[in-house]
């Protein structure tokens, strides 16, 4: 598992970027994306350290964000981690007794290479992101 980023729920992600740029030194934005398949905008910046945060503004109807900005409850709502086999880490997970909140789904953030969210026994959201490691 390689660190990829911390999610960040934002209503929208020109004020999320102005504020989270307020409070952090993230300054490296990226282009914002939309995903309609996952119902989401979303936007990746660096800070000085290198640290990826992902700001994840709802897109359409039914989108996995609006019920935690209304409740305000898990707006960091998630750690991903690049995995190169998204299905034998999910099972290795599941053993250690996470459960999983969402099948594997192409994301256009990632190329439409598949993500999947887990909820671990500590309570906390965990994103994979199937990517292979680079050959050496």
């Amino acid at each position: 598992m390689r660190f990829h980023h911390i999610g960040l729920f934002v209503p929208d992600l020109a004020g999320g970027r102005q504020s989270l740029s307020a409070l952090l030194p993230v300054r490296d934005w990226e282009a914002e994306i939309d995903d309609p398949g996952l119902r989401v905008r979303v936007q990746f910046g660096l800070d000085a350290a290198g640290v990826r945060y992902e700001l994840v503004a709802p897109l359409g109807e039914k989108n996995p964000v609006e019920g935690a900005l209304r409740t305000g409850r898990n707006i960091l709502n998630h750690v991903a981690y690049c995995v190169d086999d998204i299905a034998a880490e999910r099972g290795r997970l599941e053993a250690e007794g996470c459960f999983s909140m969402t099948e594997p789904h192409p994301a256009v953030a990632f190329g439409g290479r598949p993500v999947m969210f887990l909820m671990t026994p500590l309570r906390f959201i965990l994103e994979l992101i199937e990517e292979p490691a680079p050959a050496e």
